[in-house]
């Protein structure tokens, strides 16, 4: 199917232009063949009331006969682009005879196809009449509504037809035209290009067609679309007479123009789009060289969506238009500033001197540092900037893209609100992490993943209160590939939903054959949060497993109340009342660690390792810990240290009244049999007396 190459958008503008165009004409959904939008025109020809239409399909105005040829005609998209004969119903049941232009276009942000009626019958009636009498012929000249004329070339081009649309067009009553020339009529101007269009007709042997802009004796200035020919003589004879046919396409060449600039421009922010940007690109990235390069750059707003969620799409989109115009003061002549979608934008610059590119990129950084009001509220965004240069980096304008593209990703990953040119090793690592991500797919199917185990201690008792289960994936080739690998690519590429709910399954299956007070401790992911069948997941997974709710700890960080508090926190309750235990890891690295601790009450609380590892040396660490302590305290939460690597810190924390305590010092990750031993045998204790 043709992609349409028109879009539609029902403004204001749009429908006062679409409303009163002579030609009948509608929109209809290709999907349903309902009419979404159809002019007046179309309503005075086929006699239906605007609601009628409303609720019609285009199959309600043919013929039962012309019903199954319309339905083939949809599907094969055979009435596109040209000129089809169909027969027609209106209102009061007349069949009659029309011509339809279809075309397809979009039309409030879906397919749709636009179709343009001629009314045959006038045209069929004349066809029939026009024999019988040369009045009648007059008349249909005299309301075609194009404008005819006719000039007897021997008279020095005399006027002796000139129809009332020619009346309009040029702003002069026909009877004070007829019998006058071009020379009495016209300025002498347009006297001349008239005399010289009428020779070019007479020396071709058809018709010639030329479009101009005319000044109306009326002073309305009209685009016009004439054809003349000269008339064929009596043979033997010269020709004489001169037919001209005049359309005024003032209206249809705005509105073309209108069109034209809404595929090139975006709707929000005025700027040029991306089909815009891919056509400049083209033609600078070719065209670049060592001594005329150009610099493209790739810019996302950092936490778009934060704005979008909190303050509304309203908000959001003011943002943008507010960045488009800080973008377009700092751009100079030359330079092209456009937005692709969403709050990705690019700038095209033409550079004097490479270091142009990164004094632009750090006066744009700074420039958008400024706060934006929005609803009366100053807010404050960074931006995120990747930069490739052409002819330096490529000179082909989709590996330039590809370039800038990786180059900010790069800044993203280096932590945002930064600038970052394209290297080398940034497709390296693309193609890298490419080639992992189509591997990481089979490993599932492959069984090339497994579970480790971290042993939970108690101090209370320094017995051995559960494990945490952490995944590895032991890759064929690659051998052992670490978590902080894989796991970023998993949750960009949506597999850590099937590999979270494999954990899930093999965790809980794993448990449930240890003795009954053992905890098994899972991790849980922002993208497994966001997944709908994340509670239906947790109850299949200790159904087919047995193991108690109670014995499985299900740990989350703050980014799950980040990414969406009004999804996630009923999500929580609802494990919570199965009776599965809820525990907020990696505490006191986030923002609002605190305030999430008053939302939701969490049975356990993991101290991040970073305080930890400071317990021997800094107060500050020791501090926090002690704090903690209180706050589990006090929200009757288990308080747990990560990262226990030394007998001090083991110390410390027993003598600050930690719950519980997980690290190397205590046991690495283990595969399951390591696990077990650990479980039946001895070597706990044994491990706690020696380092206790």
């Amino acid at each position: 199917m043709k992609k349409p190459d028109e879009i539609i958008a029902p403004n204001d503008d749009f429908r006062s232009l679409f409303k009163t165009h002579p030609s009948p004409m509608w929109v209809y959904d290709p999907e349903t063949l309902h009419f979404l939008i159809v002019n007046d025109a179309a309503l005075d020809l086929y006699g239906f009331a605007p609601e009628d239409f409303s609720a019609m399909t285009v199959l309600d105005i043919r013929p039962a006969a012309e019903r199954a040829r319309m339905l083939k005609a949809v599907e094969t998209r055979t009435d596109i682009e040209k000129a089809e004969r169909w027969a027609h119903l209106k209102a009061n049941g007349e069949t009659f005879e029309v011509l339809t232009y279809g075309r397809e276009v979009r039309f409030d942000g879906k397919s749709a196809i636009l179709a343009i009626v001629q009314d045959r019958t006038e045209v069929n009636a004349a066809r029939r009449q026009v024999t019988d009498t040369r009045s009648l012929l007059d008349s249909i000249v005299d309301n075609l509504p194009v404008g005819v004329f006719v000039k007897d070339m021997q008279e020095d081009g005399r006027y002796i037809l000139f129809n009332e649309a020619c009346s309009v067009i040029v702003g002069r009553a026909t009877e004070d035209v007829l019998g006058s020339t071009d020379r009495t009529i016209f300025p002498a101007a347009q006297m001349a290009i008239l005399r010289e269009q009428d020779s070019r007709a007479f020396d071709a042997k058809g018709t010639i067609t030329f479009e101009e802009t005319i000044q109306g004796l009326d002073g309305v200035q009209r685009i016009l679309r004439t054809a003349k020919k000269a008339l064929p003589a009596p043979e033997g004879s010269p020709p004489r007479y001169l037919l001209g046919i005049s359309q005024d396409v003032t209206e249809e060449r705005a509105f073309e123009a209108k069109l034209a600039y809404m595929a090139m421009n975006d709707s929000l922010t005025g700027l040029p789009n991306r089909a815009a940007f891919a056509q400049h690109i083209e033609l600078h990235a070719a065209a670049a060289t060592a001594t005329a390069p150009i610099a493209l750059l790739y810019l996302d707003v950092d936490h778009f969506k934060h704005i979008n969620d909190s303050k509304g799409h309203a908000a959001g989109d003011t943002l943008l238009c507010q960045v488009a115009k800080r973008l377009s003061v700092l751009a100079q002549e030359g330079d092209l500033v456009a937005r692709l979608g969403g709050d990705e934008f690019a700038l095209v610059l033409k550079l004097a001197e490479i270091s142009r590119a990164e004094r632009f990129a750090n006066q744009l950084l700074a420039l958008l540092s400024a706060p934006f009001e929005l609803d009366g509220v100053n807010e404050h965004v960074s931006c995120s900037i990747g930069i490739a240069l052409a002819p330096e980096h490529t000179e082909d304008a989709d590996v330039l893209m590809r370039h800038a593209d990786l180059a900010l990703y790069a800044a993203k990953a280096s932590g945002r609100s930064t600038y970052r040119f394209y290297e080398p090793e940034m497709r390296l690592e693309a193609e890298r992490w490419h080639q992992l991500s189509a591997e990481l797919r089979d490993a599932l199917a492959k069984n090339q993943f497994e579970l480790h185990y971290q042993p939970i201690v108690r101090l209370e008792d320094d017995g051995l209160a559960g494990f945490e289960a952490l995944i590895r994936w032991h890759h064929p080739l690659r051998g052992l590939v670490a978590p902080t690998e894989f796991i970023p690519i998993a949750e960009e590429t949506g597999l850590i939903v099937p590999i979270g709910e494999w954990v899930l399954r093999e965790a809980c299956r794993t448990a449930a054959s240890w003795p009954g007070h053992l905890k098994i401790a899972v991790n849980l992911s922002v993208s497994q949060f966001r997944h709908t069948s994340l509670l239906s997941t947790v109850v299949a997974a200790l159904d087919g497993s047995g193991l108690r709710p109670e014995r499985l700890e299900i740990e989350i960080t703050e980014s799950v109340f980040l990414a969406d508090v009004e999804l996630s926190l009923p999500l929580l309750r609802a494990l919570k009342e199965l009776g599965i235990r809820i525990a907020i890891d990696d505490f006191g690295t986030g923002y609002s660690s605190f305030s999430y601790l008053r939302a939701f009450a969490f049975d356990k609380i993991k101290l991040d390792r970073s305080f930890v590892a400071g317990i021997e040396s800094d107060a500050g660490s020791l501090a926090i810990i002690r704090a903690v302590v209180g706050i589990g305290s006090g929200f009757n939460a288990t308080t747990l240290a990560e990262g226990v690597e030394t007998k001090e810190q083991l110390k410390r924390l027993k003598q600050e009244g930690f719950g519980e305590v997980q690290g190397y010092l205590l046991g690495k990750p283990m595969p399951r049999a390591q696990a077990e031993e650990l479980i039946y045998g001895t070597a706990l204790k044994r491990r706690i007396a020696v380092n206790g």
